[in-house]
């Protein structure tokens, strides 16, 4: 009687530690690949769909990248990404002020974000396709980073959180001279210091910033 008694209490212990372990760290297979020949780039889901796209005359690949459930290819003409969700490539074509130098590329586990002076364009795995948010005028970044769920982007002014399941960005604007001093991205979260002693917080599932006095 007292041996199963102990029994049961190791197994309840057990039962409570895992999905705790489950939530503190998660890895997720990388079910996107992209393959790029002279003629065709493809993309393949979970190695049981395939998507092809004719290379246009003269189009050269810039960057290219798959992690996760996502996957995108940057060239001097547009922008094609892939998900798991995805019916096939979603093409976004380049401005002209944009072809002049190369965007910066974010990717994660479940997003993949291009920054240029004038925007900035996101797809997640629950998004439905591509959203753009205009950058400020005269403004450039200054810190971003893309982990998992999450991406954020920070310019002189504002924050731009991004989150894998919300279909446009999260706004904050930072005060007058307040300036990032540390940025930290996790699975699920993504958390910005500042120096006015105030953390602001980004998680995935709510999709919006939240702020934290530090003093």
């Amino acid at each position: 009687m007292i041996s199963l008694s102990v029994r049961n209490l190791a197994l309840m212990v057990v039962l409570i530690i895992l999905p705790m372990a489950a939530e503190a760290y998660e890895e997720v297979e990388d079910l996107v690949e992209i393959f790029v020949t002279d003629n065709q780039f493809t993309a393949s889901v979970d190695g049981r769909r395939a998507f092809p796209e004719s290379i246009k005359p003269g189009e050269n690949v810039l960057w290219e990248g798959a992690k996760g459930e996502v996957g995108a290819i940057l060239t001097n003409e547009r922008l094609l990404a892939v998900s798991i969700t995805s019916g096939g490539w979603n093409m976004l074509d380049l401005k002209i002020r944009e072809k002049r130098s190369t965007p910066e590329m974010l990717l994660a586990a479940h997003l993949v974000v291009m920054l240029t002076d004038e925007r900035i364009v996101a797809l997640g795995t629950y998004t439905d396709g591509f959203f753009q948010t205009p950058m400020p005028i005269g403004e450039s970044v200054v810190a971003s980073q893309a982990e998992g769920r999450v991406a954020a982007v920070v310019t002189s002014s504002r924050a731009y959180g991004f989150s894998a399941y919300r279909r446009g960005a999260a706004e904050i604007r930072l005060k007058r001279q307040e300036e990032i001093v540390a940025i930290k991205a996790t699975y699920n979260k993504i958390t910005l210091q500042t120096s006015e002693n105030r953390a602001l917080i980004l998680r995935a599932k709510d999709a919006r910033w939240s702020r934290v006095d530090l003093d």
